[in-house]
């Protein structure tokens, strides 16, 4: 079945990551939001397989599957770490998507290494302001209990992936339907480890400042209900010649029942084909406003 879903460890400099691959034909790199893992992609994989890719989602070192992390990543370290993949699969370019944090790391990818992205999907990206960036970070770091004999110190993470699943879709309910997301989002935070510093790397890096430094070609994405959507034209007055397009409702990462929808908007900005999904490209960026010259 070509279309299937592969599960490999590759090796990198910094360690051993774990990757999901589907398809044969050109690179497609997803990169996951966090806390989570290439899981996240699971539905999509197959779809873009099928549309003639290689698509690509690995765990971030310290998520998922992958090892952990020895110290401290800054942003700049998570995109030096994907590159690393991309040589280990023997992909010289690739497509990248990004979504909420990894949109900082897939931005700063094709900064380091612009001949490696062919293009570039910022799928939610936090242009915030840095009073914001300490407001909403501040509430986002996760307070874990003492420990305790019978597991009980366990269950803040349930409550947390609970927490974040409101957070990405102020509609969402815990029922016979939304379980088992729920469910695999509590593994995953059980398998990440101390994720502050990652809280510290989006903290402290200036996407304002990079975006409008990109040089590929480049589309923006948000959900009508994604907490990020408030960014949105930010992304698309900053980047050169971006594209945009907003998915109705919830964000399709949060229904696997959308993934075909996803991956067709993928192929279709890589592609270049159906531009009528797309918002007109955007003018040059606001770079002066932003102390950029």
């Amino acid at each position: 079945m070509p279309n299937r879903i592969r599960r490999s460890i590759i090796d990198t400099p910094d360690g051993q990551v774990h990757v999901r691959t589907a398809g044969t034909g050109e690179a497609v790199l997803l990169l996951h939001w966090t806390p989570g893992s290439g899981r996240q992609y699971q539905s999509v994989l197959p779809e873009l397989a099928a549309r003639g890719y290689h698509a690509v989602a690995p765990d971030h070192m310290g998520f998922g599957f992958s090892d952990p992390r020895k110290r401290a990543w800054s942003v700049a370290d998570f995109a030096r770490n994907i590159a690393d993949v991309m040589t280990a699969l023997g992909a010289a370019s690739a497509h990248v998507v990004g979504g909420h944090f990894s949109s900082e790391i897939a931005a700063e990818l094709a900064l380091q290494y612009p001949a490696r992205v062919k293009s570039l999907v910022l799928d939610g990206a936090p242009v915030w302001s840095r009073e914001m960036r300490e407001k909403v970070l501040a509430n986002a770091r996760p307070q874990s209990p003492p420990w305790a004999e019978d597991g009980s110190h366990i269950s803040w993470v349930w409550q947390r992936a609970v927490w974040l699943k409101k957070m990405w879709d102020g509609t969402f309910a815990l029922n016979d339907a939304t379980a088992e997301q729920t469910r695999i989002a509590v593994m995953e935070n059980l398998l990440a480890g101390d994720t502050n510093d990652t809280a510290d790397a989006l903290k402290d890096y200036d996407l304002d400042l990079a975006l409008p430094r990109l040089a590929v070609p480049t589309l923006a994405l948000t959900a009508e209900r994604d907490p990020l959507n408030t960014c949105h034209k930010d992304v698309l007055r900053l980047v050169r010649g971006a594209r945009g397009h907003q998915f109705a409702g919830s964000h399709p990462l949060h229904d696997p029942a959308k993934a075909a929808d996803y991956a067709r908007v993928l192929h279709a900005f890589f592609s270049g084909t159906a531009p009528e999904l797309f918002d007109a490209a955007s003018p040059h960026p606001l770079g002066a406003s932003y102390g950029i010259h």
